[in-house]
């Protein structure tokens, strides 16, 4: 009787024993290539498995996957998980692989369209009176003076959601890691 091994156990020891394997490391990188193409590939995944996939993996390996993936995958795979976006149909495979990207690392919302407003029909007004301009109001007498107020400072610029950093455009950028962060061994 055949006993059946743990594939990603032994996944596992021979990404943190690389050495241990010289003569496989092509495989293994075809393998990996190949797993996670699949992956991406499945009808199963979602938007929540995708960001699973870019956590699990990082940005820059998921950059150079999507990369390698044909640019009719990419379109296939954009248009599924993000059916209301206005310019997928008719942009270039360069804006399907930065919108990809995009909404694996939850910069980009997916959401459907805004209901289009009906023009209502504005009656006629008449002009409205210029008001004149307000004054400072100095805090230490409450008297007002000549010096006009200030306009209020600008808004600050909107952090990605959920606070993570904006990070560089994975597409990019010149100098990608292939290579994980070492995790535990489970013990049993």
């Amino acid at each position: 009787m055949a006993l059946e091994i743990d594939g990603l156990a032994v996944l596992c020891a021979i990404a943190e024993a690389p050495q241990a394997f010289p003569a496989i490391r092509s495989d293994v990188t075809k393998a990996a290539h190949a797993l996670v193409t699949k992956q991406l590939k499945a009808k199963t995944l979602d938007l929540a498995g995708l960001r699973a996939v870019r956590e699990a993996l990082g940005p820059q390996p998921l950059a150079l996957i999507v990369d390698g993936l044909k640019d009719a995958e990419v379109k296939a795979l954009v248009t599924r998980l993000d059916k209301h976006h206005p310019d997928l149909k008719d942009g270039p495979a360069v804006a399907h692989r930065r919108h990809l990207m995009a909404i694996a690392a939850d910069l980009d919302p997916v959401a459907s369209p805004a209901a289009k407003p009906k023009p209502a029909k504005a009656p006629a007004r008449a002009p409205a009176k210029p008001k004149p301009a307000a004054k400072a109001v100095d805090a230490a007498s409450a008297e007002p003076t000549s010096e006009p107020v200030p306009p209020p400072a600008p808004a600050k610029a909107r952090t990605p959601a959920r606070g993570k950093p904006a990070p560089a455009d994975a597409l990019a950028s010149a100098a990608m890691a292939a290579r994980p962060p070492r995790r535990p061994r489970q013990q049993e």
